[in-house]
């Protein structure tokens, strides 16, 4: 993923509150859901997209109010920047020590500027 899709995912309404609510501390896929008011399935959509992307780590187990275990999950995400200087767009990320970062032209690329709408959005 380079770092204009993964900041298109880190700007998601759904993604980027899961990553603000797993920086201070882990939590589960059903306190995220709760927290979060979307159904289970999609949060779990959601979990899977952020850590193939590297930006959300399992953490560990703990036992819910039912009594299973369950993984918890933390934010890896150290750090997001844009940067438009002289018609270029500069998009850095860093997560887990790792840095990805792209450099666009905007006369070059002005369908960067358009990216497309989240169908993802309906399972909300």
């Amino acid at each position: 993923m380079d770092a204009f899709d993964l900041f298109r995912l880190v700007l998601d309404e759904y993604s980027s509150r899961i990553i603000q609510l797993t920086s201070p501390h882990p939590m589960n896929a059903i306190q995220l859901s709760d927290a979060l008011g979307i159904p289970i399935a999609a949060c779990y959509r959601r979990i899977r997209t952020l850590k193939e992307a590297g930006v959300l780590k399992e953490e560990g187990r703990a036992v819910s109010i039912g009594g299973k275990l369950v993984a918890t999950y933390r934010s890896s995400l150290e750090r997001a920047e844009v940067i438009l200087t002289d018609g270029r767009l500069r998009i850095l990320i860093k997560a887990n020590g790792q840095k990805t970062a792209n450099e666009v032209l905007l006369s070059d690329e002005t369908s960067m500027l358009h990216w497309p709408i989240d169908h993802d959005a309906a399972d909300k």
